[in-house]
């Protein structure tokens, strides 16, 4: 099982953009339409199946958010903070 970062490990290493609340990391990606959000919702989706490591995924009209916490370890992991900067690397 993956440790669980405590929070001065989380917000040292935060990629820009990100919040750090409640035991998990976010953030809200804009989009000039719906569908561009669906498709990079979409990108998000095969990446966390590649890794079996599964984020919520929020879709609204013209944003998407994204929240990574491993729950087996009760908050954000080493892997949370790696997937984060994958997600950056495709928007």
């Amino acid at each position: 099982m993956a440790e669980r970062l405590d929070a001065d490990e989380i917000r040292d290493r935060l990629p820009d953009g990100w919040q750090y609340v409640d035991d998990e990391i976010t953030r809200q990606y804009e989009f000039d339409d719906y569908l561009a959000g669906v498709a990079f919702a979409s990108e998000v989706g095969e990446i966390a199946e590649e890794e079996f490591h599964h984020p919520t995924i929020t879709i609204r009209y013209k944003e998407v958010e994204v929240a990574f916490t491993t729950h087996d370890a009760g908050g954000v992991t080493e892997q949370d903070l790696d997937l984060a900067a994958e997600v950056d690397a495709i928007r």
